[in-house]
């Protein structure tokens, strides 16, 4: 089930670093000591201090360093600091090497963007329909993520080794979509470009980018962690938040898998690659160019993501942009081109590194004044009870998987979600309503006989619209709900999720690795909404019947980067 809500994180201020040793230096620009307290200041709104897991900091200018400065401890066992000379494993900024080595091989003729990645994985299931390798550079695959398979296996924590990974993948039976239609971050994409550059190029993914990228750029610095055991020499360990304001030190590196993940840098390397959008040393073609070329979905909609980058704006300025996280590291790179200007955060615990980046981007660059008028705030307006009390009743949207039931109080509505909070939705006019916490809102639209039809949930450009069912919409009975107990099994993960009957309620006991979605508690009430169909903290449950009218399985259908993962009834 989708969370309408944004989610607001209330950071309190726990500490500044008045003993943290200062790194920083500044080119002959002069950067005012204002910014370095101003950027301490955002470190400590983060909950980290000089005793803490921290991280390194870095603006570049011109191809220079003109900031750098580490915070917090690389081990808080050993109370080693972090040095601006320090390690950290990108995690998902990681992705732009891959996309990378896959243009170099492009530049090279070796293969094309427009290959069927079957041409070089013929042991890959057939879906009916062609993936190409530019499906996976731009997620636009539609093929199921490792990551959250894993999660929703229970083994997120098992060891991870490339060939495991691939294996997971290749057991998928569908596709969360037709390649091309949607775009939807996959790590499983970058796992399958590894197999392909080391099929073209003959060599090891870690040799074809410690040769041709590492070696070129001159980043003599910079490793990948692709076996167990391997000593990545100068590199923080990585940390998770614990209780009490204590921080958990990870003892082993479980997932040895590249392409998605696990390069180690530094900054100082980091701005050599950073170099090589404004001046290529990886050979004779546009590197800039190439690594920022978007594609389009089957629609015609520009993807904002390029290779391994996402293009956005930021205060009317162009980014190019990626964030990383692997559980115990966060990562971020902004670069504002125009302006020859980017920000490297590098942290050893799970922070808010892209709030950071880009308020410090903030503090060196404006950006451009907005030119659109400003609306105005909304107003709300009064409507015929009888017009709000048509559009009371039960909305569902089959491809986002969510349903809601609309009601009347007094003056306004109220949407109503399982798992998610009620909020009050204002009449603007007689079919639009808006809410009071963030930029949405709900439009409501009728047949040509005047009867509700259906409402669009608009946000943040996305448009989610909710076809209308009614007030007469019935649940399961409890009496009737005994008939969806068993244990389900799903081939695809390997996994089984035991479906309970008790104290005239459903209940799905999900593994230990989901109970972070559930309150802590992995053992979930399914409620009934309509027919075959139950909410859960997780997502809709879908039941499916066989030819007798029994309960013969379920599906799970949109957990974000899986949908429609199907379960069979053992009984």
């Amino acid at each position: 089930m989708k969370s309408l809500r944004p989610i607001v994180i209330t950071v309190v201020l726990v500490c500044m670093f008045g003993n943290a040793k200062s790194n920083a230096r500044y080119d002959s620009s002069g950067i005012k000591d204002s910014i370095e307290r101003k950027i301490d200041t955002l470190i400590a709104h983060m909950g980290l201090s000089s005793t803490s897991p921290g991280g390194v900091v870095s603006v570049f200018k011109n191809g220079k360093i003109i900031f750098i400065k580490a915070y917090g401890l690389a081990n808080v066992e050993t109370k080693e600091p972090n040095k601006t000379s320090t390690l950290f494993n990108l995690a998902s900024v990681s992705k732009q090497f891959t996309a990378a080595a896959i243009l170099l091989l492009a530049q090279e003729k070796k293969l094309s963007l427009k290959d069927d990645i079957r041409k070089y994985l013929p042991d890959f299931p057939d879906y009916g329909t062609a993936i190409t390798i530019e499906n996976l550079v731009h997620h636009t695959c539609g093929i199921r993520s490792n990551d959250v398979l894993k999660l929703l296996a229970g083994s997120q924590d098992s060891l991870e080794t490339q060939e495991e990974i691939y294996s997971l993948i290749i057991k998928q039976k569908a596709l969360n979509f037709k390649p091309g239609d949607e775009f939807l971050y996959s790590n499983s994409g970058y796992v399958l470009l590894v197999k392909i550059i080391e099929k073209v190029s003959g060599i090891s993914f870690s040799k074809f980018i410690e040769e041709r990228i590492f070696r070129q750029s001159g980043m003599n610095q910079t490793a990948i962690y692709d076996h167990y055991g391997k000593i990545i020499k100068n590199s923080a360990s990585g940390h998770s938040w614990g209780e009490n304001g204590k921080f958990n030190r990870t003892v082993s590196m479980n997932s040895t898998v590249v392409g998605q993940s696990n390069i180690y840098t530094c900054v100082a390397d980091f701005l050599k690659w950073d170099n090589n959008f404004y001046k290529n040393k990886l050979g004779n073609w546009d590197f800039n160019k190439e690594m920022t070329t978007l594609t389009k979905l089957n629609n015609g909609d520009k993807c904002s993501y390029a290779f391994g980058l996402e293009i956005t704006e930021h205060n009317g300025l162009k980014t190019i942009s990626h964030q990383g996280g692997i559980g115990d590291f966060t990562a971020q790179y902004v670069q504002v081109p125009s302006e020859n200007f980017s920000v490297v955060c590098l942290f050893n615990i799970p922070v808010d590194v892209t709030g950071l980046a880009y308020n410090i981007t903030d503090l060196y660059i404006k950006g451009k004044p907005k030119t659109d008028v400003v609306p105005l705030l909304t107003e709300k307006v009064i409507v015929d009870s009888a017009l709000l009390q048509r559009y009371v009743g039960k909305y569902f949207d089959e491809k986002q998987w969510l349903l809601a039931t609309i009601t009347k109080e007094n003056d306004h509505l109220v949407f109503d979600a399982p798992y998610q909070d009620k909020f009050e939705l204002y009449p603007s006019s007689d079919s639009s309503f808006f809410v009071t916490f963030a930029d949405m809102k709900l439009i409501f639209s009728k047949d040509s006989k005047g009867n509700t039809e259906k409402v669009t949930i608009v946000q943040e450009g996305q448009k989610i619209p909710l076809t209308y069912m009614g007030t007469n919409v019935v649940p399961q009975k409890e009496a009737q709900l005994s008939q969806y107990a068993g244990d389900f099994y799903s081939e695809e993960i390997n996994a089984t999720y035991p479906v309970l009957y008790k104290d005239n309620k459903l209940f799905v006991k999900f593994p230990q690795s989901l109970a972070g979605f559930c309150k802590g508690n992995p053992e979930a009430e399914l409620i009934p909404e309509y027919a075959d169909y139950f909410a859960t903290p997780l997502g809709g449950f879908q039941f499916t019947r066989n030819s007798k009218n029994k309960i013969s399985g379920f599906i799970l259908r949109d957990v974000g980067r899986v949908r429609n993962l199907a379960f069979s009834n053992r009984k």
